[in-house]
């Protein structure tokens, strides 16, 4: 995995040099692309280039590497592309600010878990949990097949088998709810599917439900509920259902009281543009 080390506070706006190098790529198998994006994208997640820090010339990346300009070129732009480096002509390439980053983005991610899951990035994960998936489970309700059903239920029981054993029950739980994506029939829900395996993986890191056999036991109920939910095609129930397993989640994560914010009522709109409106609020 390419690193930096040693590095030593470079002025802002000037190019790292000397010690503050990212080693050459250590798996040679892997893509030259891939392990220049991988190196420059955690060394600018973890802090290792500041925001408003000059990345060093091209040259010295491809030296430093071991990959050719063309990879180096590909490499930069699905950087840019992630929002983690901007680039202007006479200028250089430089780091933005984190707000330009782009959050749903399964590297970004990935790096950014990697660094650390401090309670205020946790809470951004959850935040959005609760006003992405509510709103998928009510969808899911009205649409979703005898297939998905199936999934679900294979996922539950998959949770149910694997109480004691943490990993497990992380990807049991954590493909539960991109099934609940799925089943919602909105490709745009799917693309929030690593925000929230990233925001399981994050809570799970300090408390999972494993840790006792009490919470264990309340998340298998309570994702079972949503099954039934589901079934039942009733999308209030369903969201209310998915919002009390993220409630369990962020109390089981914080050992915190549950602190309510607000109650929403939620229009879905047909093919046709026909509105049909109804409440779908959490308790």
């Amino acid at each position: 995995m390419p690193s930096l080390r040693g590095r030593k506070e470079a002025p802002r706006g000037a190019a790292a040099t000397g010690s503050d190098r990212v080693s050459a790529p250590v798996r040679r198998s892997r893509a030259a692309h891939d392990v220049v994006v991988e190196g420059l994208g955690r060394a600018i997640i973890a802090g290792r280039f500041k925001t408003g820090d000059t990345l060093p010339g091209k040259d010295e990346l491809c030296a430093r590497f071991g990959v050719s300009r063309t990879a180096l070129r590909e490499a930069l732009q699905t950087l840019a592309a992630k929002g983690l480096i901007a680039a202007k002509t006479r200028i250089g390439t430089w780091v933005p600010e984190a707000r330009h980053w782009n959050m749903f983005d399964s590297d970004v991610l990935a790096w950014r878990l990697a660094r650390g899951a401090d309670p205020d990035f946790v809470a951004s994960l959850f935040e959005v949990r609760q006003a992405f998936e509510p709103v998928a489970a009510a969808l899911a309700a009205k649409r979703r097949s005898e297939a998905d059903l199936a999934g679900l239920r294979r996922h539950v029981a998959a949770m149910v088998a694997a109480r004691d054993d943490k990993q497990r029950f992380s990807d049991a739980d954590a493909a539960f709810h991109l099934c609940v994506l799925d089943a919602s029939g909105n490709p745009i829900m799917h693309s929030i599917g690593a925000l929230i395996a990233t925001a399981l993986a994050a809570a799970f890191e300090l408390s999972a439900p494993t840790d006792e056999p009490a919470l264990a036991e309340t998340a298998c109920r309570q994702h079972a509920a949503i099954v039934e939910a589901l079934a039942r095609r009733d999308a209030q129930a369903a969201a209310d259902a998915m919002m009390q397993v993220i409630r369990q989640g962020w109390i089981t994560y914080t050992n915190g009281p549950d602190r309510p914010l607000a109650r929403l009522s939620l229009t879905t709109f047909s093919q046709k543009g026909r509105r049909t409106r109804g409440k779908v609020a959490s308790s």
